[in-house]
């Protein structure tokens, strides 16, 4: 079991992530007032929610608790999300681009400390959040040329 802890604990650290950008995008949807953003940024939230939950459910194999909420640091990200929101659609993609960046890296430094089945569910993880990237670049690309 000594291992399995070890996993659960990783696995627990980037179910916080996911918590994060679930809080985020829920938060900040309506808030900036583009409604391709607002639609994005559901959507995305859909896909953060479904993150967390297979996150779960593979914490719940291994024997372990997951944690239910990203605590502090996920309220501090909230605060500055609306603050962005507030400021418009570009200040949020940037952010947002940001923390989805962070969170890829994330998974990308702590897949080694899994076991098999854990890699194998972070990289389908990764690939949903690379396509966010890439979406984000794109939506900050249209951004910026409109100015």
């Amino acid at each position: 079991m000594p291992d399995n802890q070890r996993y659960i604990d990783t696995l627990n650290e980037l179910l916080k992530g996911e918590l994060m950008a679930m809080n985020i995008y829920k938060e900040t949807d309506d808030i900036q007032g583009d409604e391709q953003v607002t639609a994005m940024l559901a959507e995305f939230a859909r896909d953060h929610q479904e993150h967390a939950r297979l996150l779960t459910n593979r914490i719940h194999e291994l024997g372990g608790t997951p944690i239910e909420t990203a605590g502090l640091p996920g309220a501090m990200a909230d605060i500055t999300a609306k603050v962005n929101a507030l400021m418009g659609p570009s200040h949020l993609l940037e952010q947002i681009y940001g923390g989805e960046d962070k969170g890829v890296h994330a998974y990308e430094d702590r897949i080694d400390e899994l076991d098999p089945k854990s890699q194998e569910l972070v990289r389908r993880i990764m690939d949903t959040d690379h396509d966010h990237l890439r979406r984000f670049k794109e939506r900050m690309e249209a951004e910026k040329s409109r100015h």
